[in-house]
């Protein structure tokens, strides 16, 4: 620890942070994330101000030294405000509070009397917050509108000589005293409100980096926790790298696949897996201070791609919730580490389907204990240095057994999961493992839909249809190809005019169906007869033992 650490707490004022950020008396380190906050964050930040709830204590951090190896000279910007870069000797950073200060920055300051440059455009997008002095509440006004006389900018509440010339203006297109006098009331609260409005922050004085994120972490252990990219990017902070930038141009590059929603802790999992040993027994501490980290990262990052695209076209797993584990894109990007530029064998495809038909239907990421899943691990890692050998790891000699059919497709249960890709698989023709698969440039959209319309609470698996639109090319033109003649039918139960076997649709359901609640019942119950008929043979052949359900 530096002798010369020093720790200080101090309560400031809104105003004051407000005037000192004008001033240039903070900056960004060159690792921190970005701005996330969407405008519902925003508009519960000012809520909790207006209550006069704690919002958190800001975290600053003086480094030790090399101070200037810490500063985002790329785009100096704090929300719609960019800042000059101040040749200082001793910068302070924002280290926690970054969504916060940026929230209250971009709102209010007034863009019209800065000195400091607006984008305008990113100010119209985030920052344009309104207070409405007739419901009391804060809002966004709608793209193009203007805002009513009472719907005042919150940065007017700043400073009372900008609201009396604002109030001057357009109160006396109200026509009514005592609703104006009512205004004049509110808006008063509101200004005193944000001008007595007290932030605390902890200072972090002549710190190394490692001192800080420890810090850092300590101030947060009972608090939100702290992101392991945030971590990673402070302490390697070389060069042209950032894994939150990384992560973030992942992310952005997964939108082709519908896994731009994939969690970051998952991607750090994946990241962590790609070092020898499974990802839980890794601490981020320790693998940061690795030479080869940011090389294996990189590479890790690219074997997401294939190991996502795997997920898409060869088995079907159109978006990022449908994956029953993100273990299964864990162990598989580990694969595609080891394969490198290489492409996969068809043997080592067929392989890896199997494995992940298995690990769905057997629970087996579930039933597994962490020193078993270590020996999982293990046993996949044996595979890929050997592609003849199983990569299924089984503690004992008896078959797995799935689990109970799930009364619901719910995104929330591995087993529902599981049925939904088998159904989405079938109606597609893959009804085994084989080498057949989708072009991901040729799915348009995909669409979990139903085959009558039911309530959310009575809506059974049976009742199930998934939809994939597709593009076609004909005649040097890209053709949308969709199951329904009609955009976002409220049902497909027009399915019913023919058979249908890839949606199991029979000819004895074709011939019930006449409109009526106790054909669809019974169509229903046929559906249920038959999806499970033709899942256990597709579970039986991989070995598993199909735990077959009460017929109702």
């Amino acid at each position: 620890m530096s002798s010369k650490l020093k720790i200080d707490t101090r309560v400031r004022s809104l105003k004051n942070y407000l005037e000192e950020f004008e001033q240039g008396a903070f900056q960004i380190p060159s690792f921190q994330r970005d701005f996330l906050w969407n405008q519902d964050a925003i508009i519960q930040l000012f809520d909790s101000i207006k209550n006069n709830y704690p919002i958190g204590s800001i975290l600053f951090w003086k480094p030790l030294e090399n101070s200037i190896s810490y500063i985002d000279d790329q785009e100096p910007r704090i929300g719609p405000y960019k800042y000059n870069l101040k040749e200082k000797k001793e910068p302070v950073f924002i280290l926690d509070g970054l969504q916060r200060l940026t929230s209250l920055f971009g709102c209010l300051i007034n863009p019209n009397k800065t000195k400091l440059e607006l984008v305008k455009s990113i100010w119209d997008d985030k920052f344009n917050v309104h207070y409405d002095l007739e419901e009391e509440k804060f809002i966004y006004l709608r793209q193009k509108s203007k805002n009513l006389p009472f719907q005042v900018p919150v940065f007017i509440f700043m400073n009372s000589i900008d609201f009396r010339q604002y109030a001057r203006k357009e109160f006396e297109k109200i026509n009514d005293e005592t609703r104006i006098e009512q205004y004049y009331d509110r808006a008063d609260e509101i200004g005193q409100i944000f001008n007595n409005y007290q932030i605390a922050s902890v200072d972090i004085e002549y710190a190394s980096i490692d001192e800080a994120v420890e810090i850092f972490k300590r101030v947060n252990e009972k608090g939100l926790p702290i992101a392991k990219d945030w971590i990673v990017s402070a302490l390697t902070n070389k060069g042209d790298f950032r894994l939150g930038t990384e992560i973030d141009n992942l992310l952005d590059e997964l939108k082709q696949f519908d896994f731009n929603n994939l969690k970051r802790d998952v991607i750090f999992q994946c990241i962590q897996n790609s070092f020898g040993r499974v990802y839980f027994d890794f601490k981020i501490e320790d693998l940061v201070k690795r030479k080869d980290f940011i090389e294996i990262t990189i590479k890790t990052i690219l074997s997401i791609k294939k190991a996502v695209k795997f997920l898409y076209e060869d088995l079907l797993v159109l978006n990022n919730k449908l994956i029953p584990y993100n273990s299964q894109l864990i162990f598989l990007t580990t694969f595609f580490n080891h394969l490198g530029e290489n492409k996969a064998t068809k043997n080592q495809i067929l392989s890896l389907k199997k494995w992940f038909w298995i690990t769905s239907y057997s629970n087996y990421f579930t039933i597994y204990s962490l020193s078993n899943q270590r020996k999982a691990f293990d046993k996949f890692n044996e595979f890929i240095m050997d592609e003849n050998i199983n990569p299924i790891f089984n503690d004992n000699d008896s078959p797995f057994t799935s689990f109970e059919f799930p009364p619901k497709i719910y995104m929330g249960s591995v087993r529902a999961k599981t049925l939904a890709l088998f159904m989405i698989n079938h109606s597609c023709g893959i009804k085994s493992i084989n080498l057949e698969k989708v072009n991901f440039e040729d799915v348009e959209q995909f669409e979990i839909t139903n085959l009558f319309s039911k309530p959310q609470k009575d809506n059974p698996s049976e009742n199930f249809i998934p939809v994939i639109n597709y593009v076609v090319e004909k005649n040097n033109l890209r053709l949308f190809k969709s199951l329904s003649k009609i955009k976002k039918p409220k049902n497909y139960s027009f399915l019913l005019s023919e058979e249908n076997e890839k949606f199991f649709i029979t000819r004895e359901m074709v011939k019930l169906y006449d409109g009526s609640i106790n054909s669809e019942n019974q169509i229903l119950k046929i559906r249920w007869e038959e999806i499970i008929k033709s899942e256990r043979r597709f579970v039986e052949s991989l070995g598993i033992y199909y735990n077959e359900p009460i017929n109702f």
